[in-house]
């Protein structure tokens, strides 16, 4: 009798245990599926789910979501993936710009820049972009036609902006300019002669042709001025030089030297 008790019970027990195996995969499918469920449900709730809005296609097959951009480009503009973290140009987003209406033709892939003066793609060759603003230095931009950037205007120099209003700076116009720049102040009219060894020297360059509607080379003058080291108005003697270079620039050389001290500015006018 006790034997016919064990064996009861430990069919019993086998029986049980099966059924429980069979219960528990069953249970655990409809949890999973159910927790999806949730998860989707709450997603939709909060939005999170993307849907075809979401997603912008690129080229081909690939795809990028808002807010992780993987580059892209339409028939005119090319955009890249991965820029770098500092540009080689000052940023323009800040500046001044005067509303335009103009074309740029590519002859070749023109480089395009944001807002930070870092390079984000180019236009391609051949292709024609409309150019919207002009700066009063040598950026002009237009509306960033792509979506998927943080940056609302792509920049462009406007050495690529070609049409038949503009004009071409000569070297003596532009020497000119600079010695009348340099003799704008309320203090005594500096004096211009031949460089010297003891003088130091700044140069830089500046576009040869200019729209004379929407340019104004001295400001140009200046804006070059500020990014020197030194303060180049600050000095009584100079010597200036401009020459033609290559692709469509002018070099300007301004050599200086004789600081006005602090005691001689406040001097002047007394």
């Amino acid at each position: 009798m006790k034997k016919r008790v064990v064996i009861a019970l430990l069919t019993g027990l086998v029986i049980a245990s099966l059924a429980g195996c069979g219960t528990k995969t069953e249970a655990t499918g409809q949890e999973v599926s159910k927790s999806s469920s949730a998860v989707e449900s709450e997603a939709e709730a909060d939005g999170s789910v993307a849907d075809e809005s979401t997603i912008e296609e690129v080229s081909g097959d690939n795809t990028e979501e808002a807010g992780d951009f993987v580059g892209a480009e339409n028939e005119s503009i090319v955009l890249y993936a991965e820029i770098a973290e500092y540009g080689e140009y000052g940023g323009q987003k800040d500046k001044t710009f005067e509303s335009v209406n103009n074309i740029l033709t590519a002859p070749e892939d023109v480089p395009v820049f944001n807002g930070d003066g870092i390079e984000v793609g180019y236009i391609k060759t051949g292709s024609t972009v409309s150019i919207t603003e002009y700066g009063l230095n040598n950026w002009a931009r237009f509306e960033n036609p792509i979506d998927g950037t943080d940056y609302d205007y792509l920049y462009v120099m406007k050495d690529y902006i070609t049409d038949g209003d503009l004009v071409a700076l000569t070297t003596t116009e532009l020497e000119t300019m600079i010695k009348e720049s340099l003799g704008n102040r309320n203090y005594d009219a500096p004096v211009f002669t031949e460089p010297t060894e003891d003088m130091e020297l700044y140069e830089f360059r500046i576009p040869m042709y200019y729209d004379p509607e929407t340019d104004t080379p001295i400001y140009w003058v200046y804006e070059y001025y500020d990014r020197a080291d030194v303060s180049i108005l600050s000095h009584k003697t100079y010597s200036v030089a401009c020459t033609e270079d290559t692709d469509d620039y002018i070099i300007c050389q301004i050599y200086y030297k004789d600081l006005i001290t602090d005691e001689e500015f406040n001097n002047y006018g007394h």
